[in-house]
């Protein structure tokens, strides 16, 4: 019996280590249907989408690796899971110049289910027995959904990981968290109890009023939301940036400040289109959809005075960091104007994020112009200098406007229009010719547009997770608030502006709490702010200069300052302001100092001595 037992024990061990030396011998197999894809080497799976402008930015940078794969013995594979993307997979990647990579569909989302894909681009790195060595981002690119960096990509870890593993090295960064547009579902998930929202009904109308300026076809907008299909195609993905409120972007706090043109959605409409995208976006009767919103077509506000335009084309790279690029553009104006309206006409809107005004009485852009090649010279701050004014500027969804009657924005005689325009690439070559029209004054004008420039000190140490700044300025005569525009570079996380009356009443002004330099705007008052004399104005700021902020320009942190590149720093708001007695000896003294061009330096010098 003990013999027995010893026999069955042996054969059973036998038995067992064997079947452990045949799995061991045993290849082991890839995730479900990707098999026939896997190269000798190793295999860069990217999932991508049609319409995902992360996934486009990104486009340079994967025909490489595919390129760079192919030579060494590996692969490249592009899938497209998003319903509909099928149709022009082949035709979206010979488009983006991904000629050497595999274009994969997967219209029933297999092969999203078997890596567990959610947002497109999300990478994936296979060795050639299917075994996962890297998923997450291509490159830290983007921040987060509508979140560029605004500075080059410090980190690139589809690449790195993709050459250790052609080179049979250990992959050193296994995962990293994906940032991209969600791939839509292929089938609708549960809409919960009560009738489901449709678009015809109830979504069009939000649509047609918050997002379609921008989401059409010639726009900016990645995402055409002006039809039913374009809305169902991408209804995920609204439903994802509007919960985040992402989208429209607008980024004053509410009760800072009364604004025109503010672009937000209520939480009752947030919740329709939350809704309606878990309901499988039904359409309702679209013969009752209100019609998409007609756009006037030339000149919004009609025929200018006076068009200014870029001498030459600019050509856009399609990937690399945001570029901020001024041109010099002389007005000719042989006598001083007054300008009441001004209207910006980006170009290219696929590659023109934001454009900005500033204007120079004395040459000294068309200096920097001169010493830098091709068209314009490359600034990031500002101009590279203090204004002598400003003309307004453009960003998505802003439209342009005449101001009241009686008030006008000089335009000395003689000065230049530095026009600031911020581009970004969306993987493929671009060219841009934008330009602006000027509408000059036809009636008497009693007040001029000034600008106060509030300016806070910096000096922000290296690793330095929340540096605060301040300063406050005492205004000198009465005045009456017209605008306000914050301005701080990739550090910045939060900047207000409050307003102390003589009497103890403090008036917000503005409040930011989750700065975006891609998203900085001028934000115009509701209705003008009185500001009396001995009006205490604050600026606060915060900064975050530590390795953990995913804007963090320099690899590793360091000491920043006050400078105009992108690693450097500001803090300013610029107040738009209408003086109301325009004879008072300070109103004309700032006058005065606007013209000599000293602004910056004597308002440093009087927040310096306080």
């Amino acid at each position: 019996m003990v013999r027995n037992r010893f026999v069955w024990t042996l054969g059973m061990s036998a038995l067992l280590l064997g079947g452990a030396v045949l799995a061991s011998a045993t290849k082991p197999a890839p995730p479900a249907g990707l098999g026939s894809y896997l190269a000798k080497k190793a295999t860069a799976i990217v999932f991508v989408g049609v319409s995902c402008p992360i996934a486009n930015r990104h486009a340079p940078e994967l025909a490489t690796l595919a390129k760079t794969a192919k030579a060494r013995g590996g692969r490249l594979v592009l899938v497209y899971s998003n319903p509909g993307d099928q149709a022009t997979a082949k035709t979206h990647a010979a488009r983006y110049g991904l000629s050497e990579a595999v274009v994969v569909c997967d219209p029933d989302q297999k092969l999203k289910s078997a890596l567990g894909a959610t947002v497109t681009p999300q990478a994936f790195v296979l060795n050639a027995d299917g075994k996962v060595l890297y998923s997450g981002r291509v490159s830290d690119d983007s921040v987060g959904q509508a979140k560029s960096r605004g500075a080059a990509a410090l980190h690139h870890e589809l690449a790195d990981a993709l050459t250790a593993a052609l080179a049979g090295k250990p992959v050193k960064v296994a995962k990293t968290e994906p940032v991209g547009c969600t791939i839509e579902p292929i089938s609708p998930t549960s809409g919960g109890q009560g009738a489901s929202p449709t678009y015809a009904e109830h979504i069009a109308p939000i649509l047609n009023a918050n997002c379609v300026s921008c989401h059409r076809a010639g726009e900016i907008g990645p995402m055409k939301l002006d039809s039913y299909a374009g809305a169902k195609a991408v209804a995920a993905n609204i439903a994802q940036v509007t919960e985040k409120k992402l989208m429209p972007p607008w980024k004053p706090v509410e009760g800072h400040g009364e604004f025109t043109g503010v672009r937000k959605l209520s939480d009752a409409q947030i919740q329709l289109i939350s809704l309606w995208a878990k309901s499988g976006a039904p359409a309702g009767n679209l013969a009752k959809a209100p019609a998409p919103p007609k756009f006037v077509k030339g000149w919004t506000l009609g025929e200018p005075d006076l068009v200014l335009k870029m001498p030459q084309s600019y050509q856009v790279a399609p990937s690399g960091a945001d570029v901020y690029r001024c041109f010099v553009l002389p007005t000719g104006v042989t006598e001083d104007k007054e300008v009441v309206a001004v209207e910006y006409r980006a170009g290219n809107k696929a590659v023109v994020h934001h454009v900005i005004g500033y204007l120079d009485t004395q040459g000294r852009a068309r200096k920097m112009d001169e010493a830098e090649a091709g068209p314009g010279y490359t600034s990031f701050g500002g101009p590279g200098f203090f204004p002598d004014g400003e003309l307004d500027g453009w960003a998505p969804g802003k439209l342009p406007y005449f101001l009241p009657d009686g008030i006008a924005r000089p335009l000395p005689k003689g000065s230049d229009l530095v026009m600031q325009v911020h581009y970004h690439s969306n993987g493929k070559p671009e060219e841009d010719i934008t330009q602006v029209g000027i509408y000059f004054a036809k009636k008497p004008i009693t007040k001029h547009l000034g600008i106060l420039p509030l300016i806070a000190p910096l000096n922000i140490p290296a690793g330095e997770a929340s540096y605060n700044t301040a300063m406050t300025f005492p205004l000198p005569f009465d005045a009456k608030a017209v605008f306000v525009i914050p301005h701080m570079h990739l550090l910045g996380r939060e900047i207000g502006v409050e307003a102390k009356l003589p009497d103890g009443t403090k008036k917000p002004l503005i409040q930011i709490n989750d700065w975006d330099f891609n998203w900085q705007d001028s934000y115009n008052y509701k209705d003008f702010v009185a500001l009396p004399k001995g009006t205490q104005l604050t600026l606060k700021a915060r900064y975050d200069n530590s390795a953990a902020n995913p804007r963090q320009p320099n690899n590793p942190p360091k000491s920043v300052a006050w400078g105009e590149a992108t690693t450097d720093e500001m803090c300013i708001a610029f107040i738009g302001y209408i003086a109301d007695n325009e004879d008072d000896p300070m109103a004309k003294l700032f006058n005065s100092v606007r013209k000599s061009g000293q602004t910056e330096k004597i308002l440093r010098q009087l927040t310096e001595k306080r």
